[in-house]
């Protein structure tokens, strides 16, 4: 189990974050499309205990000149995120997660376990490594377009901040919350809602940083 220390920033365009990381020397990792499922129980009990258990399918759209640890492994990804610790700018909460072989026969383990899919997020992220710090770059459908930075430590996420020139309060929410303010905003009901790219949207339209 280890802490996850990260902050997200809305932004209009990635061209000014984009720039600075090429200042800065940051490295370009690759490009993904991450397909999110989300679940819960019938009474939404991780959702309202601000937790989250997720299941995670990535397929790259761009390699990039730089190796990571981890990111070249495309099998599904199981994760759990506890609640976010108060009394902090930056957002820090538990997560544990492994990798499987077989989503299908993973979201089966989940339902015989009492727990449902409610939700099916998309995104394009672009992934940088600056120093060591990870900033990625999302693209989601109806949300828009964010920021994230992770690190070891909290000061290693403000600096970074401050290198790429995101001088406003990080956002706390998650996307599984943004993902459902959109869906009620849309009118979207039911048990499972989605954030999806349509087919012709799921190619990559991130260029590394110069």
């Amino acid at each position: 189990m280890a802490d996850e220390i990260e902050a997200k920033y809305k932004v209009d365009t990635f061209a000014a974050v984009r720039r600075a990381m090429g200042r800065a020397g940051a490295t370009y990792l690759g490009t993904v499309l991450q397909t999110d499922l989300y679940y819960d129980t019938s009474g939404r009990d991780l959702l309202h205990g601000d937790s989250g258990l997720r299941i995670r399918l990535t397929r790259r759209l761009r390699r990039g000149r730089g190796a990571a640890k981890g990111l070249s492994d495309t099998r599904p990804l199981l994760t759990y995120k506890g609640p976010v610790c108060p009394r902090s700018r930056v957002k820090v909460r538990k997560e544990i997660q492994t990798r499987f072989d077989d989503d299908r026969a993973l979201g089966d383990i989940l339902a015989a376990l009492g727990v449902e899919l409610t939700l099916k997020i998309q995104k394009r992220r672009a992934r940088y490594r600056l120093g060591r710090c990870r900033v990625e770059l999302d693209e989601l459908p109806i949300l828009g377009r964010f920021v994230e930075i992770e690190a070891a430590a909290a000061r290693g996420v403000a600096s970074a901040a401050r290198k790429l020139g995101l001088t406003d309060e990080p956002i706390c929410d998650h996307y599984v919350n943004l993902a459902l303010d959109a869906c009620r905003r849309l009118g979207r009901k039911g048990p499972r809602r989605e954030i999806t790219f349509n087919h012709s949207d799921t190619k990559s339209s991130h260029r590394p940083a110069r």
